[in-house]
């Protein structure tokens, strides 16, 4: 298991779709689209998405297919992301004066040194993408985490930041990890006309949610199948039967 850190992707806006409508600016120097749907973002092609979902699980519908929706899915039941959680921010300056984002940090809501216990396991994903380059890092388990650049550049760590001018658009992956369980929101810290200004980034309203829990018993759609499979233990071993989602058990 990966453990505390948050790993963010930066990329140039050229050639990246940009939403034509982002979240409303509300006076704010940037707008910003969040996309918390990480099954839909090329970047994570390669990466394998898991949900622990509550214990006490009643859904009203039972768990797709594909990934994305089973993302969406699990998320709308009350899933919490297990091991990462990835999103992605697409910033556009807003101001006249240009805008310089001098840090990226994570506000802690709610802390657990050791992760919640919960119920069964979902998964998808895996195998189907392309890596991304240029990484920033922040640990969810500091004090207070702040980002930092994961890798040297001419033997050395470059200070985080990025200037915007209006108009133009900058585009964030960030993927964050824990070994406990953690809720938490995104803060940016922006200098305006030379003044400091904080924006904070939600996940639509409500905090980001992961925990480190690895659950002993879960269901998984392999990467290329159209069935889902039963697995259990840890790490956990998944079998080849077909199951369907009305056999599953949440508890």
């Amino acid at each position: 298991m990966v453990g505390g850190t948050v790993l963010a992707v930066i990329g140039a806006a050229a050639g990246i779709y940009v939403p034509k409508m982002l979240d409303p600016q509300d006076e704010r120097p940037i707008a910003i689209n969040v996309v918390s749907n990480p099954a839909t973002v090329p970047a994570w092609g390669n990466d394998v998405f898991s949900f622990v979902m509550p214990t006490d699980t009643r859904p009203a519908t039972r768990p797709p297919i594909d990934c994305p929706s089973i993302v969406d899915w699990a998320h709308g039941n009350g899933g919490v992301d297990q091991e990462a959680t990835r999103v992605r921010l697409v910033v556009q300056g807003a101001s006249d004066k240009g805008v310089l984002i001098d840090g990226m940090r994570a506000r802690i809501i709610r802390r657990s040194a050791n992760p919640d216990p919960g119920g069964t396991s979902l998964t998808c994903g895996g195998g189907q993408g392309t890596v991304t380059p240029r990484q920033v890092a922040m640990d969810l388990d500091d004090a207070e985490p702040s980002a930092e650049y994961a890798t040297k550049v001419d033997g050395r760590l470059p200070l985080f930041g990025f200037t915007l001018d209006k108009g133009e658009t900058e585009v964030f992956e960030l993927t964050a990890t824990t070994k406990g369980t953690v809720e938490w929101v995104i803060n940016l810290d922006l200098v305006v006309g030379g003044e400091p200004q904080n924006v904070e980034v939600t996940n639509h309203g409500r905090p980001f949610r992961t925990t480190g829990l690895v659950s002993p018993h879960g269901y998984r759609v392999m990467a290329g199948e159209d069935h889902w499979v039963e697995c259990a233990g840890t790490p956990p071993t998944c079998g080849t039967a077909t199951v369907s989602p009305a056999e599953f058990r949440y508890s």
